[in-house]
């Protein structure tokens, strides 16, 4: 391969709709060793996947907002009406 693929490329594509499972380790085996096979010779890829993983670093360590207490009951208010409504 060439080092980078254009972008939009059919197989970077495909690479990314498994990067979560990837970075989450909840990739198979095989599927992890074709990410690899494919960030080895893809620049392009590397780039993102280092973007991703600074991203996730940098929303894991924010501090989760406190939320009002009746949020949970008016979150399930609202989705059981909507359940109703359809």
């Amino acid at each position: 391969m060439s080092g980078r693929h254009a972008h939009g490329a059919p197989e970077c594509v495909a690479l990314f709709a498994k990067l979560s499972e990837y970075l989450d380790g909840e990739l198979e085996r095989g599927a992890c060793a074709d990410v690899e096979d494919h960030m080895a010779d893809c620049e392009g890829c590397r780039e993102f996947l280092e973007s991703l993983r600074r991203a996730v670093a940098h929303v894991a360590s924010m501090e989760a907002p406190e939320l009002p207490e009746n949020f949970k009951r008016d979150i399930l208010s609202a989705y059981a009406r909507t359940r109703e409504s359809s």
